[in-house]
């Protein structure tokens, strides 16, 4: 009886041995699919985007709330929604109060000349109504044959929508649903927004900008994919991963709007942090707003503020300040030959970090002499307070809420470092204001380049 059970182990051996392995495996891919999956939930729950799908009027009317958020789950990104037949979408919707007045905005792009009635129709714990609704056109004077809009939803009866569909026609079905998106509680002090990335392949543009606004600041990040390279794509999701940056899909495949619809992103990003950061940092991943003498943007925003309430005679006078306008300038050029040893002697810059520069690629550290020219009626960046700030722009805020107001900073206290060749000028000003923050940058970066290498990312 031993004997024959030996025998039939010592046969069965393999067989047993190959089922063994297969067990394991799958067990092992079922735990790191699980540990996948419930990374996968933190990211999205942290990110706090919303996911629109197209439905039909059975649908909006008579699902369930924990139905409609189960569908909004399972999609993987963010989409532009189109009303109806028009030549009109809509993309994200927010609470918001005017002069005490609550409403649902709703941003989208409609043509410029398009004035039809516009028509909200909202649910709100599985009740529905039907309202007028109002729009206002951001300013854009690009003359492009769409314009961003925002639709206003006006509310007089306390309610407050869960989620909202704008038609044209009051007898209209709705083709297009929005989950409204509330304010929440304060988190940060700087968010940074960069818009949309298009057709973009320079990670380690993106890798220098983030490290070097971390160092300023900068808690969160933002960004709009339209079309990146898988590089740059796997950077991005490393940093999301990391808790540093929300991800937003940015399929626009819509004609006849100005860069994509920038405008539109830009206040999109500004609303998802309305009441979380108390300022928000506009700009793009080749430029840095940089302080010529404050080691942080707080710190300088705390002398903005110091130096306008004393122009105002009024302690409190910063409290209105929604926009802080800084004046740009490209650095295009790298100091060479004995300009360039000097500069390495001065500011302590050891071959290895000077390796450590090329490696990288971060020029903000090497491309050191730029224009003459400093730009203060166009292509400024701004920083912005999401609460006083109705619709921002590109380069400025056009609207502010209320009495706010905004200030233009001289480029003697701080200014926006643009990262690439913008003329065939000569760069004869020498600026070495980023090199006060290498020693701070690089080990960030280093860090960084460490993990994504390690994990196979890069």
């Amino acid at each position: 009886m031993t004997c024959g059970i030996c025998h039939m182990i010592i046969y069965y051996r393999y067989p047993a041995l190959v089922l063994l392995v297969l067990s394991s495996t799958v067990l092992v891919v079922y735990i790191q699919s699980t540990k996948s999956l419930a990374s996968h939930r933190e990211i999205r729950e942290y990110s706090f985007t919303q996911y629109p799908f197209e439905f039909n009027t059975q649908q909006f009317y008579k699902s369930s709330s924990s139905v409609l958020v189960n569908s909004l789950l399972r999609s993987d990104e963010e989409k532009f929604l189109r009303i109806n037949t028009n030549e009109a979408w809509v993309y994200s919707a927010f609470f918001d109060t005017i002069s005490d007045k609550n409403l649902i905005r709703v941003f989208g792009i409609q043509p410029r000349n398009l004035q039809t009635p516009v028509f909200c129709h909202m649910k709100t714990n599985n009740q529905f109504t039907v309202i007028e609704g109002t729009r206002s056109l951001l300013v854009d004077g690009n003359g492009e044959r769409l314009r961003v809009v925002s639709y206003e939803c006006w509310l007089t009866d306390g309610r407050c929508p869960d989620q909202v569909s704008i038609t044209l026609k009051k007898t209209d079905s709705p083709t297009n649903i929005l989950q409204v998106l509330y304010p929440s509680l304060p988190r940060r002090n700087f968010t940074v927004c960069y818009a949309m990335l298009f057709d973009f392949t320079n990670y380690s543009q993106i890798i220098q900008n983030v490290e070097f606004n971390r160092v300023l600041g900068a808690e969160h990040f933002y960004v709009y994919n339209m079309s990146i390279s898988s590089s740059t794509d796997a950077v991005l999701r490393h940093y999301q991963k990391r808790g540093l940056m929300t991800i937003l899909q940015w399929p626009m495949n819509i004609s006849g709007i100005h860069y994509f619809g920038q405008v539109l992103a830009i206040n999109d990003c500004v609303y998802r942090n309305k009441g979380v950061s108390k300022y928000v940092v506009i700009h793009d991943t080749d430029e840095m707003i940089v302080p010529n003498h404050q080691n942080s943007w707080k710190e300088l925003i705390d002398q903005i503020n110091n130096n306008f309430d004393q122009e105002k005679n009024n302690s409190t006078s910063h409290e209105t300040l929604g926009t802080y306008i800084f004046e740009t300038t490209c650095f295009q050029d790298r100091p060479k030959g004995s300009l360039w040893s000097e500069i390495k002697r001065n500011y302590s810059i050891s071959d290895e970090m000077e390796f450590l520069f090329e490696k990288y690629s971060l020029t903000a550290f090497t491309d050191l002499l730029r224009l003459n020219t400093v730009w203060a009626g166009t292509r400024q960046k701004s920083i912005v307070r999401p609460d006083l700030v109705l619709f921002p722009d590109i380069h400025l805020t056009t609207t502010h809420r209320g009495s706010a107001t905004q200030v233009v900073v001289n480029h003697s206290l701080a200014l926006v470092h643009h990262q690439r060749k913008w003329s065939i000028s000569p760069s004869d000003i020498l600026e070495v204001t980023a090199l006060r923050f290498k020693d701070k940058v690089i080990p960030l970066v280093n860090e960084t380049y460490l993990m994504l290498i390690k994990g196979h990312i890069i």
